[in-house]
């Protein structure tokens, strides 16, 4: 009887003991911490466009900081420099997807992106690219831009040019994807409106620095009132002074990259009252804890890669499946986010605000209204 006794008493303990680790099982499944992510991030670090990615690596970095607690542990960055040179690109790229067996990756350029985003998509690796080229995300399930559309920037310089009665324009582009697709968005609005007529384009490659035989070529094609230099640092600088020297008096306006202090310092002077296009402002609270933090760097993408660390973090919690992070991302509505409310449109493409701006005479850059 004892014995007996014993062995129910052995068998009722032992499903016991089986119920409460199945409980205690289930309970810390359910408290698991969010799984870890490491995001990947090649920015221009060096050479002259070096004060972007800066900027760039500082609003990731404060992202990270301001991130929730739920997220603020789990969520890694490995920072790589490319210079914004395609060979390096690849490189860097490859360093953090074959050794540091990144989650995600964050570029910055549609070169770059570009150079990057056969192989990410190839690994099915999330990647939000700071990039005007609707080539980067095209055909792709797991590649974004998260920059100004295009089409949106050249309908703000249209606006301008027709506006202030520009009707002869000259334009003059470096050749890289995402500003020639700017080109291409305004020369599409411009055949489709008209009011505006393209008396010369010329395109040079990124290692010139002697203007002087393509702007006498654009100068012969007749008289122009805008003058449209396409370039990013240490050629547009060198590219305005010249055409300045010239003879070009024609006002200058452009996009994006003229929101650059040192290329504004050695213009000297010949970007005075320049117009360009480019991303709306950041929301005032990025603005403030940037600057707070950061004294001195431009807020240039600052806010898109702010945003994109963010978007990388929200997609993640509580899984980190490729599939499901590409389809929160292409789902994104009326996200409030440092830019300003962002949402997904057509070709894995997000629909940022965009504005009008100019630098006045004493070099700052100053907010236009919008025509």
């Amino acid at each position: 009887m004892d014995s007996l006794r014993r062995t129910r008493l052995g068998l009722l303990s032992a499903i016991i003991s089986a119920v409460l680790a199945a409980a205690i099982g289930e309970s810390r499944e359910s408290f698991a911490a969010p799984p870890g992510y490491t995001i990947g991030a090649v920015l221009p670090l060096s050479g002259s466009s070096s004060e972007f990615g800066q900027t760039a690596r500082a609003a990731i970095e404060l992202a990270l900081d301001q991130l929730p607690p739920e997220d603020r542990g789990r969520i890694k960055v490995i920072f790589e420099d490319d210079g914004l040179i395609s060979s390096r690109s690849v490189s860097a790229g490859r360093k953090l997807l074959d050794i540091d067996r990144v989650d995600a990756l964050i570029t910055w350029s549609s070169g770059t992106a570009l150079s990057l985003a056969g192989i990410s998509e190839s690994r099915k690796i999330p990647h939000i690219a700071i990039a005007s080229d609707p080539a980067v995300s095209r055909g792709r399930l797991f590649t974004f831009t998260y920059w100004a559309l295009p089409e949106d920037e050249a309908e703000q310089v249209y606006g301008y040019l027709v506006s202030k009665g520009k009707r002869r324009v000259g334009l003059l582009a470096v050749t890289h994807n995402g500003l020639l697709a700017i080109r291409s968005a305004l020369e599409g609005i411009i055949a489709q409106r008209g009011g505006v007529s393209i008396v010369a384009s010329e395109e040079v490659a990124d290692s010139v620095l002697d203007f002087r035989s393509v702007v006498e070529r654009m100068k012969r094609k007749g008289a122009i009132d805008a003058f449209i230099p396409m370039f990013f640092p240490g050629q547009l600088s060198v590219a305005v002074r010249q055409a300045r020297g010239l003879g070009v008096e024609a006002q200058i306006v452009g996009f994006e990259t003229f929101d650059n202090k040192h290329e504004i310092a050695s213009a000297n002077g010949a970007l005075s009252n320049a117009v360009f296009a480019t991303g709306a402002d950041p929301t005032p609270e990025f603005t403030r804890d940037f600057q707070a933090r950061f004294q001195g760097l431009s807020l240039y993408t600052g806010s898109n890669c702010y945003d994109a660390l963010f978007l990388l973090a929200l997609a993640t919690r509580g899984d980190t499946d490729p599939e499901r992070v590409a389809g929160f991302l292409r789902g994104l509505t009326d996200f409030h986010g440092a830019s300003g409310i962002v949402s997904a449109t057509a070709g894995n493409r997000f629909k940022l605000p965009t504005t009008l701006k100019t630098i006045d005479a004493s070099g700052e850059v100053r907010a236009l209204a919008t025509p």
